[in-house]
């Protein structure tokens, strides 16, 4: 550990003079160190590594509780003392369990290693007794200090006693008996370019390593009788200085902005908070209001804080503890549908006021009206925060992972829905708008500088508006708060329609790329498709689609020769978020393994045409399916192969002369054969084939799974009848083409599921003959091993369990249903 005035942790002094309150408390709080230091002589600090018990303060604020799980998790056997103001241990317990709870971090196996101090930090040794406070300064380690008030618009007169003058008693326990470990939560609101949020004058500015606030700033920014906030807490920064440099280790976390958690947990009582509700009460926002911005998920920097501080060979002093590169993905209100009215700050102003005390920022228009020029300039272009990070990155022994900006809207939203009734302001609540969608795809073309009739051809439009009214019908059930969940899927889809727009058109080339004999992977859903596929792909010869592109096509980058693919690509990280914050692995648990690496169903390229049936699985909308099946998919099979040489294209740039073969595989392909055919005419098809009465129920059940992330559920029965028909259309109609056109039969082959499940590699020789094509000993190795790992992964896995006759079908109704597949499959001894 580094002397706060030596070596890489060196930390400048002030520059400047401290208001003269100020300095009158600093220089209080030093000669009471210096005082402390010399009346009573201390053993030396144990190390980190021999923590046995340590203080906490402010264990039941917003950051305290998820230091104290920190604690806890990190350090098996810790005792945490946590100070609480309260005149009974058990009422203080109570508090204390109830903020995790409420949090959703609470495990009791914690509660034998909590010990609650009834005291106060603004009262002379915590309020406690002299034997009290003796024992505590005995038995304690370290203190971890995050007690304060938060309160922006308070005077430093108001803030001075809890948040600077509070030190007392702490840093008398950290001197007293033998030295302790002070670990001290500051925050990054001390420079007034962090709370600008670096805008207009301070654009240019940069937090560094170890960096103290410009004062004279300070003074400009931050009036004393209207922000002590900020004054209160670079006077307690000042004093543990003071005080780490008369010989007490630990370290100084500013923390950031924070509100929300990885868990979704969100404070209804910050800034940004009140703004949102604000938004969401009368639908409108101020010109320059952003969602690319959320305060960091405060367990990450709990996490990251409670790590450096039990490293014994930390080398800074300071921490900034947050993220300087937060992940950006475009994401605007209108991506969830909220299409609300963008007016002038002083029109948001009059709307709210006219509330008076029902708009959540009442009372708080003194702060908003002062740094409004700041949070709203619309000249922010830099999404960048320029705060160093070199401290915790170097110290932290963990990863340091920050959720995507997508991530951490999908929880805090997912959060406050849970907790509606008692969430105290209006939750944001979506809805389906064909012309708003349309104002949102124009701002993509535009953001990308693309041509919008080219971008979204008028075909687009039409699937796009005939799947938003079947959405918005009463029959298709869809849960009023997930609409914001449905929205976004749209939009994404219509902004990865310009993004790909763009890189063609910066890339002619693109357009120029072939498909060479494609195969096509087409058996019926749970037939053994995505076995089949994900044993193909071990062979080095096919190229195919991995979730993480279906998810994000392009790369923002460009960079495919070097990063894509590569553990550095960004689209892999957020394809995992993006499962998590769903809950998708979670809910086809047992049905299908979902994994951003794996290879992944081409779906997403048909939702990108929005004409595609598995729009009519996602959602029960009978009119799209009757509606798409009038007009057809060719358009949307045009726009595949479009699609698909951009990932030919991109594969190509990591080595221009390694054109590999692609495997794709969707079973709603049997619908549209000859579309499929029109945009791929030298296809290969496998089709792999399973008795109907057995895979109906596996599909049933895997359709309610998928439908619930965004419908009310529907009567099994219903579902039965329903995906009934339509399988058995599907699948009667595909063998009806492939009878109607034999001069295609050599470019099929069939695999039968009780082979593909029973011996596989038998069944991939079989392929392999079939088509001519060349096995190699390392492909067949690599399969082997994936069937291994494979095998042992399902047995981690709940078993899939359903009935056919939970959706009030039978064996012979079944079988009815398929008869002219059957004979098809009869006829050619497939089944």
């Amino acid at each position: 550990m580094t002397d706060p005035s030596t070596g890489i942790g060196a930390v400048a002094p002030l520059v400047g003079r401290l208001p003269p309150r100020c300095q009158e408390d600093l220089q209080a709080l030093r000669r009471f160190v210096h005082a402390t230091k010399a009346h009573e002589p201390a053993a030396d600090a144990v190390p980190p590594e021999q923590f046995r018990e340590v203080l906490l303060t402010g264990a039941t604020g917003f950051a305290g509780r998820f230091f104290l799980r920190e604690l806890l998790e990190q350090h098996d056997g810790l005792v945490v003392h946590c100070l609480v103001r309260t005149d009974d241990e058990g009422q203080g317990f109570e508090r204390v369990r109830e903020a995790m709870i409420r949090a959703e971090i609470w495990e009791e196996t914690y509660a034998r290693r909590i010990r609650v101090v009834a005291g106060d930090i603004t009262r002379d040794r915590l309020g406690l007794s002299n034997d009290e406070f003796d024992r505590l300064c005995e038995c304690i380690d370290a203190v971890y200090h995050l007690a304060a008030s938060v309160g922006l618009v308070l005077s430093y007169n108001d803030s001075r006693k809890p948040n600077a003058l509070g030190l007392r008693p702490l840093l008398r326990l950290c001197l007293r008996t033998r030295i302790k470990h002070f670990f001290h939560a500051s925050t990054l609101a001390i420079f007034p370019e962090y709370f600008c949020d670096f805008a207009r004058e301070f654009s240019r500015s940069h937090i560094g390593d170890q960096a103290q606030p410009d004062l004279a700033q300070m003074k400009r920014m931050f009036p004393l009788g209207a922000m002590g906030y900020s004054w209160s807490k670079i006077v307690a920064e000042q004093a543990v200085l003071y005080a780490m440099a008369a010989g007490v280790p630990g370290a100084i976390f500013r923390l950031p902005q924070m509100g929300l958690a990885n868990t979704g947990f969100t404070q209804s009582d910050t800034f940004p908070a009140r703004l949102f509700a604000a938004a969401t009460q009368i639908e409108k926002v101020p010109e320059g209001f952003t969602i690319q911005r959320l305060p960091e998920p405060v367990d990450v920097v709990a996490e990251l804080s409670v790590a450096i501080s039990l490293n014994p060979c930390r080398q800074f002093t300071i921490y900034n503890c947050c993220d300087p590169k937060p992940p950006h993905d475009d994401i605007e209100l209108a991506d969830f549908g909220l299409f609300w009215q963008i007016v002038s700050y002083d029109s948001f102003r009059r709307s709210c006021q006219a509330l008076g005390k029902r708009s959540p920022l009442h009372g708080q228009w003194v702060l908003l009206d002062y740094f409004a020029p700041y949070w709203f300039d619309e000249d922010k272009r830099d999404r960048s925060v320029p705060v160093s990070d070199r401290a915790i990155r170097q110290d932290c022994p963990r990863p340091i992972k920050w959720p995507a900006l997508i991530i951490k809207h999908a929880r805090s939203y997912g959060w406050i829905r849970r907790h509606s009734e008692e969430w105290p302001f209006p939750v944001p609540q979506g809805r389906l708008d064909s012309e708003g969608l349309m104002d949102q795809a124009g701002r993509y073309a535009r953001r990308m500088s693309v041509p919008f009739s080219q971008t979204y051809p008028e075909w687009l439009r039409a699937g796009l508006t005939q799947l938003v009214e079947a959405l918005k019908s009463p029959g298709a059930g869809v849960i009023q708060s997930r609409l914001l969940l449905v929205n976004y899927r749209l939009t994404r889809s219509l902004r990865d329609n310009a993004m790909l727009a763009r890189e063609r058109q910066e890339h002619p080339d693109i357009d120029r790329q072939s498909i060479r004999r494609p195969v096509f992977i087409v058996g019926i859903n749970r037939t053994g498709t995505t076995l089949l596929q994900r044993l193909l792909a071990r062979d080095p010869k096919f190229w195919t689609l991995r979730r993480y592109e279906t998810t994000q096509p392009v790369l923002a980058s460009g960079a495919y020769d070097t990063v894509a693919g590569t553990a550095e690509d960004p689209r892999r990280s957020y394809a995992e978020e993006l499962i998590r914050a769903t809950n998708f692995r979670d809910t086809l648990a047992g049905l299908h393994r979902v994994a951003p690496d794996e290879p992944e169903e081409d779906v997403m390229l048909l939702w990108l045409a929005f004409k595609s049936w598995t729009y009519t699985v996602a959602y029960h909308v009978p009119e799209y399916g009757r509606w798409l099946a009038a007009v057809g998919s060719r358009d949307a099979y045009l726009h595949h192969r479009r699609v698909m040489q951009h990932f030919t294209w991109q594969r190509l740039q990591r080595n221009v002369r390694r054109r590999m073969t692609w495997l794709l595989k969707m079973p709603f392909h049997l619908m549209e054969l000859e579309a499929l055919l029109e945009a791929y005419p030298d296809a290969l098809f496998i089709q792999t084939h399973r008795d109907p009465a057995a895979f109906m129920g596996s599909w049933n059940s895997m359709v309610e799974s998928v439908r619930s992330f965004a419908a009310e559920r529907r009567p099994p029965h219903e579902t039965g009848t329903e995906q009934l028909a339509q399988m058995s259309h599907m699948l009667n109609g595909a063998m009806k083409f492939r009878a109607s056109r034999a001069e295609l039969e050599g470019r099929w082959v069939d695999v039968r599921f009780a082979d593909l499940v029973t011996k596989p590699m038998a069944v991939v020789r079989s392929i392999y003959e079939r088509l001519d094509w060349p096995l190699s000993t390392a492909a067949e190795n690599a399969m082997k091993k994936w069937l291994v790992l494979q095998a042992a992964q399902r047995r981690k896995e709940p078993r899939h369990v359903y009935r056919l006759e939970d959706y009030g079908l039978n064996a012979e109704i079944v079988y009815k249903a398929f008869s002219p597949y059957l004979e098809f499959a009869a006829a050619r001894r497939i089944m």
